[in-house]
Formats: C-alpha cells, sequence, structure tokens
C-alpha cells in the first residue's frame, strides 16, 4: 500500500477530490486504473466522471483462483 502513496497523497493534502477507475489490463494481465481529479469541491463532477467511465467500460469479474 505504502508504494501507492505517492499518487495520492498530493490530492489528499491540496484537498482536491480524487477517484481511481479501472480503464483496463496490461498484456501480463494486470490491471491499470485512471486516476481522475478534480478542483476543490468538485466532488459530484468527479463521481459523476468517474460513474459514466465505468458504466462504458465496466470492469469484467475476478475469478477466484
Amino acid at each position: 500500500m505504502f508504494d501507492r502513496l505517492p499518487f495520492t497523497f498530493p490530492f489528499n493534502l491540496t484537498g482536491q477530490p480524487a477517484a481511481t477507475v479501472p480503464c483496463g489490463s496490461t498484456k501480463e494481465g494486470l490491471p491499470v486504473g485512471l486516476q481522475i481529479v478534480g478542483r476543490s469541491y468538485e466532488d459530484p463532477r468527479v463521481f459523476a466522471i468517474a460513474a459514466a467511465l465505468e458504466t462504458a467500460q465496466p470492469w469484467p469479474p475476478v475469478a477466484n483462483p
């Protein structure tokens, strides 16, 4: 978890709303995410964009090993 902090810390520090949504996978099958960041107090816009992307490109279910 701590290796991902550099990607989220700036937005936590500045108070900007941010969301990460799945957007595909690598050739090796590893997930790739898209981070959406908005201006301060634009949480509803960030959530709307994230919801629209998830609706347009649903994330396939992961099979349990």
